[in-house]
């Protein structure tokens, strides 16, 4: 392997690292519903499994982007973040629940 190529995935690899501590970094609708879905089966949810969940997840990212609204965007986006940092007891206490995103 060339040097070019080591430096190269070095620092693919260090961008990985800090992209998933970094708060700028948007988690996947995936890993949020396997966490929300499969992992933290007691957070109330009415999406039926995992499908049901992305779905919701991907058409409320792409509602918000349709009306090209950047604060709901990063609201969703923190909340997301917040799902997946979050331990599922707190989860089901609230502690990702943002009133602005979930009127009722």
């Amino acid at each position: 392997m060339t040097r070019r190529a080591q430096t190269r995935g070095a620092l693919l690899g260090a961008l990985l690292v800090l992209c998933g501590q970094a708060a700028a970094c948007d988690p996947s609708c995936q890993r949020v519903c396997r966490k929300l879905v499969s992992e933290c089966e007691g957070v109330e949810t009415p999406r039926l499994g995992q499908e049901d969940c992305e779905a919701w997840c991907n058409n409320q990212e792409s509602l918000y982007d349709e009306w090209n609204d950047t604060q709901l965007r990063a609201d969703f986006s923190d909340y997301k973040q917040c799902v997946v940092g979050e331990e599922c007891g707190a989860i089901e206490e609230g502690a990702c629940y943002d009133e602005d995103l979930y009127a009722f």
